[in-house]
């Protein structure tokens, strides 16, 4: 198995903040490793796609290719990757019996921390130059007109919430 066209990261990076897990030279992965080569991809490939997701829903195309943003989004994912293989050997920051570890899941703490580094990046991002699609207001419109062309009028006023309009330019 390789890495899908849309992940973040690489196997070697992974193998290079865990070499305790990796390969005698501690380096890369193989199919006799805890976790395999192939688990250590699809810890890529997953933690890439929920950020792909969370990327989507901020505006932005997917994959993220500008250099700089996709080298920051590359260290995001390791670090994730690295802390799914350090649990697959029963140790790391997802290992239950913390306490922030008591009612979560890894899952839900990936997908939160993911949601909390693209919020936080999304103006870098951008600034540097990853393409943004649509922007965070996309989806919300409003119609003036019917189908028919009549002109919808809204279903409250300010009159009906006792509100008065003062027109402050009126001097008379």
């Amino acid at each position: 198995m390789a890495l899908g066209s849309n992940s973040y990261g690489t196997v070697a990076e992974v193998g290079a903040l865990t070499p305790l897990y990796a390969t005698a030279t501690g380096t890369t992965y193989d199919a006799t490793t805890r976790p395999t080569i192939t688990q250590v991809e699809k810890f890529i490939d997953r933690v890439s796609a929920i950020v792909n997701v969370l990327l989507a829903e901020a505006g932005f195309a997917v994959p993220v290719t500008q250099a700089d943003a996709k080298l920051a989004l590359d260290e995001f994912v390791v670090m994730q990757a690295a802390h799914l293989a350090a649990y697959a050997n029963g140790a790391g920051p997802f290992v239950s019996g913390g306490e922030e570890m008591r009612y979560t899941t890894p899952t839900r703490v990936i997908t939160k921390d993911a949601e909390l580094f693209i919020a936080d990046h999304a103006d870098g991002f951008e600034a540097l130059g990853a393409t943004r699609i649509r922007t965070l207001t996309y989806g919300l419109e409003c119609r003036t007109q019917t189908a028919d062309g009549d002109d919808i009028h809204p279903p409250f006023s300010r009159w009906q919430a006792g509100q008065s309009v003062f027109d402050w330019e009126d001097d008379d």
